[in-house]
């Protein structure tokens, strides 16, 4: 505090040890996984929206598994492209035919 610190996060420190240290400083305490006597939690994004599958921090708790969900999603979009399905005309821009009509003349008058 006497340093001009705002705020501190305390990050795999004991329960017991972080509530200690939040007693004492009139500044904000954050946790990520310190237990819940700071003043505020952290958790990171990819750990509680379950972006990896193969590990887990024991301070975090995984509220989703995106992970699953954005491969499934990427093996439909990988499959809709190799089967023509993707992109249609609803995803495709248009223009009139008589611009792209004068567009190619352009084209090949100045090849």
């Amino acid at each position: 505090e006497e340093a001009g610190a705002y705020a501190v996060v305390l990050e795999c420190v004991p329960a017991a040890l972080a509530q200690m240290i939040t007693d004492r400083l009139s500044i904000p305490t954050i946790g990520i996984g310190a237990g819940a006597g700071c003043d505020g939690q952290v958790q990171v994004l990819h750990d509680f929206l379950g972006l990896f599958t193969d590990f887990l921090p024991k301070h975090a708790r995984r509220y989703a598994n995106l992970a699953e969900t954005i491969q499934d999603a990427a093996s439909q979009y990988i499959s809709d492209v190799h089967l023509g399905k993707f992109p249609t005309d609803k995803e495709s821009y248009k223009m009139s035919q008589s611009v792209l009509d004068e567009l190619a003349g352009k084209v090949f008058e100045s090849a």
